[in-house]
């Protein structure tokens, strides 16, 4: 079901019951609750890009939900999460995130694919991605990212893409890539890294790999 662009302020409440996709970009939800989606039994993929969303309420199962994306949005914290246990692929880029709390993916450990290019994180927890041994792509690109805690990629088992271009990133912890782990790509581009003792860490293991 395709409502882009229409200019709603609230989710229409006559959508066919086996709605599997749901497009609700470019509109005026400022504030939803993911109760709202509740009869659509067999929704799949969610798009909330582009709605000036402050705030999205969630607790309410949402079990068949795969994908949702809040992407170009106004959050400024990063919804709870609960009620979403099938999610793989979250979008929360450029939004308004300065802090992600410890733990704060743990109700969604199905994730694949997680996007929050394009905030306004300064520093994250060590244990922010704790529980995320699925998760295969982290785009953390174009933040304000002056440190990595050296645990931060630990439990991230299956991790082959991540991206961390675009941040303020002088150096990197000793052994901040787990020992053994292949990765596909690293981005790392776009960061004011400063070359002196302290990154021979990562000189050698971007020969090594």
């Amino acid at each position: 079901v395709n409502c882009t662009g229409q200019g709603l302020s609230a989710v229409p409440p006559d959508l066919p019951a086996d709605t599997g996709i749901l497009l609700l970009s470019a509109n005026r939800l400022a504030s939803l609750s993911t109760a709202a989606f509740l009869p659509l039994t067999q929704l799949q993929d969610l798009d909330l890009a582009d709605n000036g969303l402050a705030a999205l309420h969630t607790g309410l199962p949402l079990p068949s939900l795969r994908e949702l994306i809040l992407s170009r949005n106004m959050l400024g914290a990063l919804p709870a999460l609960q009620g979403l246990p099938a999610l793989t692929h979250l979008a929360v880029a450029h939004n308004s995130l300065a802090t992600l709390a410890p733990g704060a993916f743990r109700a969604v450990t199905q994730l694949q694919d997680l996007d929050l290019r394009g905030n306004r994180l300064q520093t994250l927890p060590q244990d922010a991605f704790a529980g995320l041994r699925a998760l295969k792509y982290l785009d953390l690109s174009d933040n304000l990212l002056e440190e990595l805690p050296k645990e931060l990629l630990q439990d991230l088992q299956k991790l082959e893409t991540l991206w961390l271009s675009g941040n303020r990133l002088r150096t990197l912890p000793t052994n901040f890539f787990p020992e053994g782990h292949l990765f596909a790509y690293v981005f790392l581009t776009e960061n004011p890294w400063h070359c002196d003792c302290n990154l021979r860490y990562l000189r050698a293991w971007i020969w090594q790999n």
